[in-house]
C-alpha cells in the first residue's frame, strides 16, 4: 500500500535537479526568469510534480522543514504520488501521520528525520492525512490525496 524510505540529500538534490530540468523544456514565457538563474543550484523549497514522467511513473513532491514549520503547510496531490520531507533545520524533527504531536492508530508514516536527512512516503490511497511532528507538536500540515 505504501512505502517508506529514506533518501541522501544528493539523492534527493539530484531528483530535483531533473525535475527542474523537466520544468525548464517547456515553451518560454514572459514571466521566465533569465537564462543565468537556471545555471544556480536549485534549493530545497517546496516543490510539487504535476506531470508523470515519460514512463507512466510516479508523481513526486517534497516539503521542506525549516523555522520548525512544514513549507508548504498543506500540498495537494494525485494518488501514487511520492512526498519527500527534507529537513532543513539544524536539529531533528519526525514525520508523523497525526496532529498535535501524537500519532495515529497504525500510522502510514513516523519517522524521525534528522538534520540534512529525508523520509518518503507513496501515498497509494485517496484522502486527507493529518502530518504532524512527535518533538515539536505545534508543527503541522495536511496532505490531501486525490485519486
Amino acid at each position: 500500500m505504501y512505502r517508506i524510505r529514506s533518501l541522501s540529500l544528493a539523492a534527493l538534490l539530484a531528483a530535483l535537479v531533473l525535475v527542474l530540468a523537466a520544468c525548464g523544456s517547456g515553451t518560454s514565457s514572459a514571466t521566465d526568469e533569465p537564462s543565468e538563474a537556471a545555471s544556480e543550484a536549485p534549493s530545497l523549497a517546496a516543490t510539487e510534480s504535476t506531470a508523470p514522467s515519460e514512463g507512466g511513473g510516479a508523481e513526486e513532491a517534497t516539503v521542506r522543514i525549516d523555522g520548525s514549520a512544514f513549507d508548504p503547510a498543506e500540498l495537494t496531490v494525485a494518488v501514487g504520488t511520492e512526498v519527500t520531507w527534507v529537513n532543513a533545520d539544524g536539529f531533528g524533527h519526525t514525520v508523523t501521520e497525526g496532529t498535535d504531536g501524537q500519532a495515529v492508530d497504525d500510522p502510514i508514516v513516523d519517522e524521525p528525520i534528522d538534520q540534512n536527512g529525508s523520509v518518503s512516503v507513496t501515498f497509494d490511497e485517496p484522502g486527507t492525512y493529518e502530518i504532524t511532528c512527535a518533538i515539536h507538536p505545534t508543527m503541522q500540515m495536511t496532505v490531501i490525496v486525490e485519486g
